[in-house]
């Protein structure tokens, strides 16, 4: 039977501490990112006069998949802070565009 040389792998620990903060991001940093996407295409779609509740339905839908795709990246990407910096910040962004808008339509 061939040896399996576990010097080169990292501890068990380790390798759960690198994985938490994808965990994290794909969680939390995926719901700021989803929510932004649903206030922002609910908003816009709002704004090209569809009705709201099919805006809001479009919206949810939207983001959701967005949810969808945030997750999947968090779990694959090798640049975590690269990967929080565009959940959290693009998040921000798509709620306050949404914000803006929404004032203007009022």
């Amino acid at each position: 039977m061939p040896q399996v040389s576990t010097a080169s792998a990292p501890p068990a620990a380790s390798r759960r501490l690198q994985v938490l903060p994808r965990i994290l991001a794909a969680i939390l940093g995926g719901y700021v990112f989803a929510w932004g996407t649903v206030a922002l295409t609910t908003s816009a779609l709002f704004a090209v006069k569809l009705a709201f509740h099919d805006a809001e339905f479009l919206g949810a839908l939207v983001g959701l998949l967005a949810y969808l795709g945030v997750f999947l990246w968090a779990i694959a990407t090798h640049h975590v802070a690269r990967l929080w910096m565009v959940l959290v910040g693009g998040g921000a962004l798509m709620a306050a565009a949404a914000s803006l808008l929404q004032s203007r339509l009022v």
